[in-house]
């Protein structure tokens, strides 16, 4: 994405904990959510790949990887 790019969910999710790695494995940014619709800002991103770790409650999680241009 260039701009801004959304994570959608198909259930409301609650105390949900998403982490923005870079690829050495850097934590670039730490939210909490609750809700179903999350968006990215890039903003605070520079150009590169990025990995998105969301757990929820339960400790359940899911790896998503991101482009950032």
């Amino acid at each position: 994405f260039s701009s801004q790019t959304n994570l959608h969910f198909s259930d409301e999710q609650k105390n949900v904990t998403i982490k923005i790695t870079d690829l050495s494995g850097k934590i670039i940014k730490t939210i909490n959510f609750s809700g179903s619709l999350f968006s990215i800002d890039r903003a605070d991103l520079k150009a590169g790949i990025y990995f998105v770790q969301i757990t929820d409650e339960k400790m359940n999680f899911t790896n998503r990887k991101i482009v950032v241009q």
